[in-house]
């Protein structure tokens, strides 16, 4: 994930991480602050038990609910490994959390750059429709690194 106020971009490592974990965390910023792993809240229970193989080490996705981002509200779906969320357990999640929700699956470069590679969206029709238009709205440069 990115974190603006410490000029961490997406998919790189975070400089604060240390061997038990962050090496600021009772002065980390607002963004740290706010994330919340929706494996780790227990959102992505199965059958009313967590399953540990949604942890996002082992299904290679992390989930986060977004309630106020620029496309309203919805889950964000990144890849920590290219193609994870079309297979096996994250897509079973994704294909019922677009439902309902608009679902934007961020995966890492293709070319080895750091920060990501592509941005979908899928969910329903108009949340989508409306997603796709205020992405591609923006100025040449400005980009979304939620």
């Amino acid at each position: 994930m990115s974190v603006h106020e410490i000029a961490k971009g997406m998919y790189e490592a975070c400089e604060h991480l240390c061997g038990v974990g962050c090496g600021i965390y009772a002065e980390r910023p607002g963004a740290c602050r706010t994330f919340e792993c929706q494996w780790l809240r227990g959102v992505l229970e199965v059958d009313g038990t967590i399953d540990n193989e949604m942890r996002p080490d082992a299904c290679g996705v992390i989930f986060h609910y977004q309630p106020d981002s620029a496309f309203g509200e919805m889950y964000t779906a990144c890849e920590v490994e290219r193609g994870a969320s079309g297979s096996g357990r994250a897509q079973a999640i994704i294909k019922g959390l677009e439902e309902r929700f608009l679902v934007m699956i961020v995966s890492p470069s293709r070319d080895g750059e750091k920060g990501p590679g592509e941005r979908s969206f899928v969910g329903p029709r108009p949340l989508v429709t409306r997603a796709t238009a205020v992405l591609w709205s923006r100025p040449a440069g400005q980009r979304d690194e939620r």
